[in-house]
């Protein structure tokens, strides 16, 4: 549905009976412009149960207009929100637009969400989750040019494997992937794909590295205090960082500290080399008797033959140490996901 600024201003939108999307966005909207104070939200649960959240209207304002400065956006913006409004970068997505009083267009969060757009849409910012934005590069110049008609892109919730980033910053408009949490109020860190190799943070923002090498942030988004993250990264200066992933994803095999993330991209990109389709992987690891920890690579898709996977296996060690080379392959036909679409590799794993 098409929502007006005035529309909102006025709190004339009717709750739908068919969207619990919709009418969750329409409360809100009408909660925000009634002067409401304090949100509650909920974090995504990727890495064990989701946790209960209050942010103020002061956070909220002080994040969309940090986004607002950084992307330099303008009453103008026509606004397409594809994102679950329940969830932090969905309800972000309407702050901005109704700060910026501009037009609003929002549909139901599916796999598929263009299919809602014509193919000369008159759209020009929008927000994607990983998992959408990978079902619909698929080699679809219909897809490409309704993507390419916007002025800027989102996309955030997880990281973004090497192959993925490539397709984007193929695209004729601006790809930003975010890095951020619930409880820094959505993103606090842009990185444009193709152009920056590293995360550049939004005004406001400060960062700097604990004992462990772990992101902190501050800034009105933190009610300015440093939170503390789990998130490794690589300290660029004052305002750029590259991330190298999360300290609880980190193996120990055999003494060796391997990072997931890396492995991941390897993969991604030797399976790009050789054909073979799959439609998402992560790697992690199981108990061993030997190493504590033996690194597994699990994969979406059919069982590879085991030619192929003794090719896969000699790509990756042309980038990776032997300690790198995941021990196993795992086989699933689909992963458990979180409400934002992360893959949830516990659930996933679980009983396995």
């Amino acid at each position: 549905m098409i929502i007006s600024f005035n529309s909102i201003s006025f709190l004339q939108l009717e709750p739908d009976t068919s969207s619990v999307h919709v009418n969750h966005a329409i409360q809100f909207c009408k909660d925000w412009l009634n002067g409401k104070q304090h949100f509650v939200f909920h974090t995504s649960g990727s890495t064990g149960e989701p946790k209960k959240i209050e942010l103020n209207r002061a956070q909220l304002e002080a994040s969309a207009n940090a986004t607002i400065q950084a992307l330099q956006l303008t009453s103008n913006e026509k606004i397409f929100i594809c994102v679950n409004t329940q969830l932090i970068a969905g309800t972000m997505m309407l702050v901005r637009g109704m700060m910026l009083k501009c037009e609003i267009c929002l549909v139901e969060p599916t796999s598929d969400p263009l299919k809602y757009l014509e193919e000369n849409h008159q759209m020009t910012f929008a927000s994607f989750v990983p998992l959408q934005i990978n079902g619909l590069l698929k080699d679809d110049l219909t897809i490409e040019k309704k993507l390419s008609h916007f002025k800027n892109i989102l996309v955030g919730g997880s990281a973004l494997n090497i192959e993925l980033e490539k397709k984007l910053s193929q695209l004729s408009c601006a790809v930003y992937h975010t890095y951020g949490m619930t409880e820094t109020v959505s993103h606090i860190a842009l990185k444009l794909i193709g152009k920056e190799n590293n995360f550049v943070v939004l005004p406001g923002i400060e960062i700097k590295k604990d004992e462990r090498d772990c992101l902190c942030i501050k800034g009105k988004v933190t009610n300015d205090e440093w939170l503390f993250t789990n998130d490794l990264v690589d300290l660029i200066d004052a305002t750029h960082f590259n991330l190298l992933g999360r300290i609880d994803d980190i193996v120990n095999s055999g003494g060796v500290k391997i990072f997931p993330l890396k492995i991941e991209n390897a993969l991604y990109h030797a399976l790009s080399i050789l054909n073979l389709p799959v439609k998402e992987l992560f790697v992690s690891s199981q108990k061993d008797e030997l190493l504590g920890e033996k690194l597994i690579a699990v994969f979406c898709c059919q069982k590879f033959s085991v030619e192929d996977e003794m090719k896969l296996k000699r790509e990756i060690q042309k980038v990776l140490s032997k300690y790198e080379v995941p021990r196993e392959f795992y086989y699933f036909n689909s992963f458990k996901k979180t409400e934002s679409g992360k893959i949830n590799k516990l659930k996933t794993l679980e009983g396995f």
